[in-house]
């Protein structure tokens, strides 16, 4: 039976995925831009994205992001992606007339902080799965012993069984308590890519898990199976006073 754990591994696997894909969209992109820089990019006096200096067509920058960065983004149009990629004043300068030096240094730093955001978001997702991975490797030995053991009557069991067992509840409560608190402090970090962006992985889980049955697989799962194993341990405490 799958845990929440690992409906939460899938949906981080997918996600990483398509990051990674538009990380390489984005190198491709700076790639194919830098040959259509405008003649006067370096030696250009003006300071605004739509000025006249040394402008060249904007149309092969158009192009190169319909051929790259959009086919990794949602079906819309074009122009609207690109608004939603660089921002509306690029896109806009972009489709009423030529690339100017000013609008080419804009665009070259909206990509750069793209992929600076992307590195990041690459980076907390390969954080999440570490912790979902961490915390898989506390839940599956518990619920394996609880799938085992539950096959046997504790009538079954003599008294130093019964404390054996009992014991090994115990320690996987603490193993529980102990997964709570690290994915708390897990949580509260933030992911960042060269001090230029960062990620709450707080902010990352509520959007990795919209849709899924829980929002919080690792503390509903470990809280469910400390719960468990307390009430265990409340059945086999009854077993062992009737046996003294």
């Amino acid at each position: 039976m799958r845990t929440h754990i690992e409906g939460a591994r899938e949906r981080v696997a997918r996600e990483r995925e398509a990051v990674s894909e538009k990380r390489a969209a984005y190198d491709r992109f700076r790639t194919r831009i830098e040959s259509v820089s405008p003649r006067a990019a370096i030696a250009d006096g003006g300071d605004t994205l739509v000025s006249s200096a040394g402008r060249t067509g904007a149309r092969p920058i158009r192009e190169a992001f319909a051929e790259t960065v959009a086919p990794t983004c949602e079906d819309r149009a074009t122009m609207e992606l690109l608004g939603a990629e660089l921002g509306e004043e690029i896109a806009t300068a972009l489709a009423t007339g030529g690339v100017s030096p000013p609008l080419y240094r804009a665009i070259g730093t909206e990509v750069d902080r793209r992929r600076a955001e992307l590195a990041a978001m690459d980076g907390a997702l390969e954080a999440e799965a570490d912790s979902l991975r961490r915390a898989r490797g506390v839940v599956e030995p518990v619920r394996e012993w609880m799938i085992e053991e539950n096959e046997t009557a504790l009538s079954a069991y003599g008294f130093e069984g019964l404390r054996e067992r009992h014991a090994r509840l115990g320690a996987f409560r603490a193993d529980c308590e102990g997964l709570l608190a690290d994915r708390q402090t897990d949580l509260g970090r933030t992911t960042g890519a060269q001090g230029r962006a960062g990620v709450r992985q707080r902010d990352l889980a509520s959007y990795l898990y919209e849709g899924l049955p829980i929002d919080h697989p690792v503390l509903v799962t470990a809280v469910r199976l400390e719960e468990l194993c307390r009430e265990c341990q409340r059945t086999v405490r009854d077993h062992l006073v009737r046996r003294v």
